[in-house]
């Protein structure tokens, strides 16, 4: 009898410790961290900055955080005059660019995009920001001295060194918390009721 007993409990040690080891190999799995998962092109920074003031501008670049398909891309730039894009835009690296009209009026634009990332992921949003310069015309009446002063140039701004940090919503609770607390429970559930046969065997013997 005694030989028997020892045996269930030894049984039962062996199979909740096989059950500890298979829930402790399986933790990483749900602890991976959501980075290590494919993730999606994010906008993280754009020339001129989103609500910016310039004096005047010859092209729009928005920076994302991967790579895009330069297949399909699509920026469109409306202001005072409407559509003020010149070309169709270009991928250079992780950056897209899109050329100016030369005579962009002064006043508010407004930048819409969509891009897709190398996922598949379709990415879009938009922008604004304020020219407050308007190009200069040239004049009807041609000077008649030989010397002129030369024209000022307004050099267009240099790229923002400041970038925005793509929004992340990182949720406080791990992800895996919820699974290992519903396998945790599940294995005191099962190890009671082994408990609970074996008592009872041992009292009818």
């Amino acid at each position: 009898m005694f030989s028997r007993r020892t045996s269930t409990v030894v049984t039962l040690v062996v199979v909740a410790l096989v059950a500890v080891a298979l829930v402790a190999s399986a933790l990483p799995v749900f602890a991976a961290p959501a980075a290590a998962l494919p993730a999606h092109a994010q906008l993280v920074s754009t020339d001129p900055e989103d609500g910016a003031s310039v004096g005047t501008l010859e092209q729009v670049t928005l920076t994302f955080s991967e790579e895009v398909n330069d297949r399909f891309l699509q920026v469109r730039v409306e202001g005072p005059d409407g559509d003020e894009t010149d070309g169709a835009p270009r991928v250079e690296g992780t950056s897209v660019e899109q050329q100016l009209v030369t005579d962009l009026p002064a006043g508010e634009h407004t930048v819409t995009y969509r891009v897709v990332s190398v996922d598949g992921h379709p990415v879009s949003g938009s922008l604004s920001f304020t020219t407050t310069e308007a190009p200069a015309r040239p004049s009807g009446t041609p000077s008649s001295s030989p010397t002129s002063s030369p024209a000022t140039t307004s050099a267009s701004p240099s790229p923002s060194s400041s970038s925005e940090p793509p929004s992340a919503s990182a949720s406080s609770e791990p992800g895996w918390l919820v699974p290992a607390l519903g396998v945790l429970v599940l294995l005191l559930l099962v190890a009671g009721v082994a408990l609970a046969l074996h008592r009872r065997r041992s009292a009818r013997g």
